[in-house]
Parts: structure tokens; sequence; C-alpha cells
């Protein structure tokens, strides 16, 4: 589910790009840190749902929490993938939306392994 949950995180990523860039005309650098922060909110919603829905994150609290772990997370591996769409965007003659699908597959590697591990690794023992 992992990979479905990053599909759709990476449409709402470079859809939000596209507009950010080409119809309120966002440099590069700004219009990326939020498509980024989207994307954030919207798989951390997806993941919590189906990736790790036998994690433990029951209550008002304990999701606060995990987007909050997620959200810092998640910017370890969005800071990785923007410094990456920064780099390939000045330096080669890649279009950006490309050069983002490179640098998100290049941080998702990243990302997974530190959600699996720290955000979500409490494990659901209520069966739920």
């Amino acid at each position: 589910m992992f990979t479905m949950v990053g599909i759709s995180g990476i449409v709402v990523n470079n859809l939000i790009l596209y507009i950010l860039i080409e119809f309120l005309f966002l440099h590069i650098s700004i219009a990326s840190l939020i498509a980024i922060q989207i994307a954030i909110f919207n798989n951390f919603i997806w993941n919590r749902k189906f990736t790790w829905k036998d994690r433990d994150m029951q209550g008002w609290d304990a999701i606060r929490k995990g987007l909050i772990k997620f959200t810092l997370v998640s910017w370890i591996a969005g800071g990785l993938n923007w410094l990456i769409l920064l780099l390939l965007d000045y330096t080669t003659e890649l279009h950006y939306i490309i050069a983002n699908l490179i640098a998100i597959l290049l941080a998702s590697i990243l990302n997974y392994l530190l959600n699996d591990f720290w955000t979500f690794k409490e494990k659901n023992t209520s069966g739920y």
C-alpha cells in the first residue's frame, strides 16, 4: 500500500507544483516546498488508513503526535527531494516535473524506512 499512497502523493506533489509555477508564477524553490507539504498531509492520511493500519494510533492526541512525527520524518526526505530537484533544475535541461519525479524516487526510500521505524512503529494489538 505504501507504493499506492506514494503514487497519490506524487500526483498531488506534481499537480500542486505545476499549478504554483505555471499559474501562480511562484519560483520553483518556493513552489516545491508548498507542494511537498501538501503531499505530506495527503500521504499521512492515506498511510494511516491503509499502509500502517495495523499500528496503534487511536484518538486525536495519537493522531496529532503521529502527524508531527510523520511531518518531521517526511521533511527529512522532503528536504532531500527539494535539494535534488533544485540541483537537477539548475544543472540540467530536464523539465522540472521530470526532475521532481527523480527527486521523489530517490527520497522515497529514506521516507519509508524512517516512517516504518519511528512514526508508525507501534503495532496495534487490539485487532483494528
